[in-house]
């Protein structure tokens, strides 16, 4: 087994452990000051098990995965980090979401509808993160329309996921075909700021220096097939909710959304991998984001993620002890090695089984 064994729940009990109430639930930083000084907690959903893992790694036993690299983005900005599972009934995730302070939604290679499988190639192929992030997202935009701040970050094809969820959330009709194909992009670009990205809460830290930074430095690693364009926004009467912060034209002519914000609530997407900058330095097979290996690049991707956790620094969610905490951490695991390997996508990636759940309480 290369995930170490423990024990775990049967069911989603510890998350809701009884004879607590949420009120007086200990934060898990209270002691170090003011509420934005705490430590925030992080939700990162895991991603169905990617296809090119499967041929490394024991096909057919692991469910879903999470690159360690989105991780360490998350800690160096100062969060930790506990993953959510796929899979599960819309309790759960409804649970999780008054435990974290935030979500990310990461990227992935999933098909969308039935049709889309290629069982020929691979019966193992799932896509259980589809109807995880519908969930995360209702249950997000339920807590913000009721004031509670929960921010939620996508990435690449959960920033996809994000918009389909909302659109779908909005009644939109075009939800079903809110991307579109857009060519292979495999690199690492500057940003196209679009008119307007002043406005804009995830830039009001942003120096003039910065944002000259963004536009000609080649921080920004796309790896994706897909997109969003601003005439899926549109079409999907999505644009007066959501503001259009950068854009990119694919070789093939076609303009796409490369980063967005929700305009009323914590919510935030980018197309590229800011993760991939300063964690995914792979050597046994091409980098293609290695332009993005500079220290200017890393710290421009790291803005991002600074840009998140201060936001979910602001969400007043808190776990009952510092021993309930303990076990939904990410460090209860051990990722692998897969950077090795010359189909892997990643240096380390954490694996998870179908049953996998969070720890058990350690009786006294």
């Amino acid at each position: 087994m290369l995930l170490q064994k423990f024990e775990m729940h049967e069911n989603e009990k510890s998350i809701n452990e009884p004879g607590q109430n949420k009120k007086e639930r200990l934060g898990q930083g209270d002691h170090l000051g003011p509420p934005e000084a705490h430590i925030p907690i992080v939700g990162v959903m895991c991603m169905d098990m990617a296809q090119s893992l499967n041929a490394y790694y024991d096909n057919g036993h692991w469910l879903s995965y999470l690159p360690a690299s989105y991780i360490r983005h998350l800690e160096a900005s100062g969060a930790l980090v506990i993953p959510i599972w796929i899979g599960r009934e819309r309790a759960y995730y409804a649970s999780m979401l008054e435990l974290v302070n935030g979500v990310l939604l990461p990227g992935g290679a999933v098909y969308l509808d039935d049709e889309d499988k290629h069982v020929e190639k691979d019966p193992n192929l799932t896509n259980l993160c589809v109807q995880s992030v519908n969930y995360i997202y209702e249950l997000a935009l339920e807590l913000n329309v009721a004031g509670n701040n929960l921010p939620v970050w996508g990435t690449c094809l959960g920033f996809q996921l994000m918009l389909k969820s909302a659109a779908s959330a909005a009644g939109a009709a075009g939800a079903p075909m809110m991307r579109d194909k857009c060519g292979k992009i495999f690199d690492a670009k500057p940003l196209q700021l679009e008119p307007g990205y002043e406005a804009a809460r995830m830039f009001r830290q942003l120096s003039p220096e910065q944002a000259k930074q963004l536009e000609s430095v080649p921080f920004a690693c796309h790896q994706h097939r897909f997109c969003i364009t601003e005439e899926s926004l549109v079409g999907s009467k999505m644009d007066a909710d959501w503001h259009v912060l950068a854009t990119r034209t694919s070789e093939e002519g076609k303009r796409f959304i490369t980063l967005i914000e929700h305009r009323d609530h914590p919510f935030f997407g980018c197309q590229f991998h800011p993760e991939r900058a300063a964690y995914e330095q792979l050597f046994a097979r091409e980098d293609a984001c290695r332009d993005a290996h500079t220290r200017e690049g890393i710290q421009l991707a790291q803005y991002f993620a600074e840009v998140f956790v201060d936001a979910c620094r602001r969400n007043p969610n808190r776990f009952d002890s510092v021993e309930q905490l303990s076990r939904h951490l990410i460090h209860n695991w051990q990722p692998v090695f897969s950077g090795q390997f010359n189909k892997a996508n990643w240096l380390e990636v954490y694996l998870f089984p179908k049953d996998v759940d969070y720890m058990r309480a350690v009786e006294n």
